[in-house]
């Protein structure tokens, strides 16, 4: 099945708390960069890629920040990801997945925010992107 075939408009629920507490982290990291805060949007696709990479699916806490599932993930690169892992489950199910990656890619990213006072994004990007091998 594929996220496609989910019809009408959807959303996915994170927990409040803990998303703002990493917008904030992120944001306060980012803002001598250009000054423009980082979307909402953005934050949740890397906590979905987090969550997916680190294979945490959580449910989302009693307070729940809706985020409407049309604009996440616009190069669909996720939705692929997810529904190449859960290749039997249903439109329904896989939009349960994409809610429980983004969950708990918010709390593993809360959680090295509470340790460290800050994200360590740096362990999920493969510094070797553009080195040429010697061969």
């Amino acid at each position: 099945m594929k996220f496609d075939e989910i019809s009408g408009a959807q959303t996915v629920h994170v927990t409040t708390e803990k998303f703002e507490k990493v917008a904030t982290s992120i944001n306060e990291t980012l803002e001598n960069n250009d000054g423009n805060p980082v979307e909402n949007t953005q934050i949740a696709n890397l906590a979905i890629a987090v969550g997916f990479k680190e294979k945490r699916r959580e449910e989302p806490e009693s307070t729940n920040k809706p985020l409407k599932m049309e604009s996440l993930d616009q190069d669909k690169v996720l939705r692929t990801m997810i529904e190449r892992r859960h290749e039997d489950a249903s439109p329904e199910e896989l939009k349960n997945y994409m809610e429980k990656y983004l969950e708990g890619g918010i709390q593993e990213m809360a959680e090295d925010i509470e340790d460290q006072n800050y994200f360590e994004y740096h362990q999920y990007i493969d510094t070797d992107i553009g080195e040429v091998s010697e061969g």
